[in-house]
């Protein structure tokens, strides 16, 4: 299985450092007002190597991952904590405009992968989902965004359907592929995350491989 990284226990992690970090924050603080140097001393100290030893641990697991190209019908998993949603891409069209330039529609598949339910989540519970970033990248890294309001549908577990997102893209644009990810700011800071810094990201082919 594929997916954007997130996991249950990364979030954990993520959680403890930042309420760590809040409360070294406050000891530091308090200590400095009632003149305990010492203590404020060691406050620092612990918030910056905490801080250094979580920053060395995400920069590890970005540099050790690598990029993805998904096929046609290939899925991609966004974890949602106690769930996940499988997005595929099945096809893209192209127009040409009376400016010049193209547009891509995308036919997206997105399904409630009710095999991923965590035990504490009811089974027949729906899931809205968060929030989404979609993109057309071409061969020069140049990004083409579009329209997230066709996946912010509910799912029920084990229900999918279909949507067409749309891009206008320069007509020179090549070797398309599809970003399709989450967008919580959140996650650029959750170790081994695809949005936390230099980690390989996953993208969709918009073509079959010749």
């Amino acid at each position: 299985m594929i997916t954007d990284g997130l996991s249950p226990l990364a979030v954990l992690v993520f959680m403890g450092a930042v309420l760590t970090t809040v409360v070294l924050i406050i000891t530091y603080v308090v200590a400095r007002l009632a003149k305990r140097d010492g203590v404020a001393r060691i406050a620092v100290r612990t918030l910056l190597a905490g801080l250094g030893v979580y920053a060395v641990i995400l920069l590890t697991a970005s540099l050790t991952s690598r990029n993805r190209v998904l096929a046609l019908g290939d899925e991609k998993h966004i974890c949602e904590i106690d769930c996940h949603l499988a997005y595929s891409v099945l096809g893209a069209k192209s127009e040409s405009l009376p400016d010049g330039s193209v547009r891509e529609v995308v036919t997206v598949k997105v399904r409630f992968d009710e095999t991923t339910i965590a035990p504490w989540r009811p089974k027949d519970a729906p899931l809205s989902p968060n929030s989404r970033y979609v993109a057309l990248i071409d061969g020069q890294n140049r990004r083409f965004t579009g329209s997230t309001e066709a996946l912010k549908r509910r799912l029920i577990p084990g229900a999918s359907y279909t949507t067409d997102i749309a891009f206008d893209v320069p007509a020179d644009a090549r070797d398309l592929r599809l970003v399709l990810r989450n967008d919580d700011p959140e996650t650029r800071l959750i170790i081994g995350h695809e949005n936390s810094l230099l980690h390989g990201k996953t993208t969709f082919a918009l073509t079959r491989a010749s």
